[in-house]
């Protein structure tokens, strides 16, 4: 049996993440600083905070590390119990970072992923590992993101030849790692930035048919914190995410792929998980930063018990 429950394959990045006092400033303007941290971030980073809080051993791997933020990723981690040591920190290279800022219920996000995949795509530069069977045979459930090229795709095929289930998230409905999964989970962000034709309540539903034509996964449209759209075979349903008193959404997205991948773990059945997911996402909500605050088991209950 494998040591760890769970185990991550996707974006790790280095997070420095600033809670505004007040609203954005116009261009030109002021605005006061109330808080700032410095974390991993990134969808497997973000998601492996909060499988670990909720009690699960996790195994992270994915893209590589730099030498201005390895260390800080690690000791992160190793503070809260998350193997790191797939890891691999590449020399001469400083790592992907992000920067956040956050007025309530808004975020602008300012990173670097743009010319990390440029690297790959112009000039045939892989930064991120290849999966080890190893890792992946005899864990509960995974969570495996798509971006990282054929490396995601062996990923999601090693999982469904262990009878591993995983969650993916914002990708095309005909990418492979989408058709192997066991959730798929979809942002309205992302809708919005690459298919935009289908950014409208009726466009969302024509598209989920189409996820669901190539994919028994549970497919979920997230929506923020308005409508949830889900189906599997072609059976669509839609439920209301949970009203709470937002500090900050900064991780939302990420932690619900985390109640996913929890609830995959546990067994549960599709309405379950998406109740629970959309209630760990709302408890993230009203904190800031959640990788120093996750949400708990105990807050989610009483959530969901209100």
């Amino acid at each position: 049996m494998n040591k760890h429950d769970i185990y991550l394959y996707g974006m790790i990045c280095y997070t420095s993440a600033y809670l505004l006092r007040g609203d954005f400033p116009k261009a030109d303007g002021y605005s006061e600083i109330k808080e700032k941290y410095f974390f991993p971030g990134g969808e497997t980073g973000a998601a492996a905070t909060v499988l670990a809080a909720l009690g699960l051993k996790v195994k992270v791997d994915g893209n590589y590390t730099g030498a201005k933020i390895d260390k800080q990723i690690r000791n992160f981690y190793d503070n809260i119990g998350v193997d790191s040591a797939r890891l691999f920190c590449e020399p001469g290279y400083d790592g992907a970072e992000d920067m956040v800022i956050i007025s309530g219920d808004t975020r602008t996000i300012f990173g670097q992923f743009a010319s990390y995949f440029e690297d790959y795509y112009h000039r045939n530069i892989v930064r991120w590992s290849t999966p080890k069977e190893e890792d992946i045979k005899g864990v509960k459930a995974a969570g495996i993101d798509p971006f990282f090229g054929a490396e995601a795709v062996l990923a999601a095929r090693l999982c469904r030849e262990n009878d591993i289930p995983f969650v993916t998230i914002d990708e095309r409905f005909d990418h492979e790692v989408v058709k192997l999964a066991s959730i798929v989970a979809i942002s309205s962000d992302w809708i919005r930035d690459f298919m935009p034709d289908y950014y409208s309540e009726n466009g969302k539903e024509e598209l989920i048919k189409l996820y669901m034509a190539n994919t028994s996964a549970l497919v979920i449209f997230t929506g923020g914190g308005g409508q949830i759209i889900y189906g599997r075979n072609g059976e669509i349903e839609k439920t209301n995410a949970f009203k709470v008193d937002v500090v900050s959404t900064l991780g939302a997205g990420d932690t619900f792929k985390a109640g996913c991948i929890y609830g995959l773990a546990k067994g549960w059945a599709d309405k379950e998980i998406i109740k629970f997911a959309s209630a760990l996402a709302a408890i993230t909500c009203t904190k800031f930063p959640m990788a120093y605050n996750p949400p708990t088991l105990d807050e989610v209950n009483r959530l969901l018990n209100s």
